[in-house]
């Protein structure tokens, strides 16, 4: 009797050890695509994505879009983050939080800063003009970094060219702030990426204190 009063207390041990195990996989965020978003509502969810547009809100909360730029869908969803975060336009970055969908569009509410991981700094990722120009409606609003050389350079603007000088680009800048380079120079340019609707053309703006200009060295 005592013998098998031993083996119910093990077998009732172990399946007691199978449910909160069970029951712990339920409570943990599943890692979805972007577009998956709409099918995990109430969930907790780890999205990961590419900042297009962020505000702080009047009641100190952040608002961050963020958009897949591997997926050629596009897809756009809202992180909102109850507290200020230091994210960037052009930054991918990790989210883990709750969906929901608030005024006909989903988001993913994360309660806490320390939930959203930058992944990789805008400044880090590097964009060759052909990949800019093969799909420019994916990079609108984000910070860019591309490389080339400066070519037709005005007081406030230049031609950034690649190499073979296949694909183009205008620059503008404040030439009172970066005057480091001139005509011919291969050079680093950090800025963001816009589409100008009074002269309809894709250009990139150097304008914050986080964008440059540098000069790159070559042997």
């Amino acid at each position: 009797m005592k013998m098998e009063l031993k083996y119910f207390v093990v077998i009732l041990s172990v399946v007691c050890i199978a449910i909160l195990y069970f029951l712990s996989t339920l409570s943990q965020p599943i890692t979805i695509e972007l577009h998956e978003v709409p099918g995990y509502e109430g969930k907790q969810v780890i999205v990961e994505g590419t900042v297009t547009e962020h505000h702080v809100t009047t009641y100190g909360g952040h608002i961050v879009n963020i958009k897949d730029m591997g997926n050629q869908s596009n897809f756009e969803i809202i992180v909102f983050v109850e507290e200020k975060t230091t994210v960037e336009y052009g930054d991918r970055i990790q989210a883990t939080g709750k969906v929901q969908k608030y005024n006909d569009e989903w988001e993913v509410v994360v309660n806490d800063a320390r939930f959203v991981k930058i992944l990789q700094k805008w400044s880090n990722i590097t964009f060759p003009l052909w990949q800019l120009a093969e799909n420019p409606s994916k990079y609108i609003g984000i910070n860019v970094n591309v490389t080339g050389d400066v070519d037709r350079d005005y007081d406030t603007y230049f031609y950034l060219v690649d190499s073979k000088e296949r694909h183009s680009i205008v620059v503008y800048y404040d030439s009172s702030i970066f005057r480091n380079f001139t005509q011919g120079d291969s050079v680093c340019v950090r800025g963001q990426f816009i589409y100008d609707e009074e002269t309809l053309r894709f250009t990139i703006n150097v304008k914050d204190g986080n964008h440059c200009i540098s000069v790159v060295e070559t042997k």
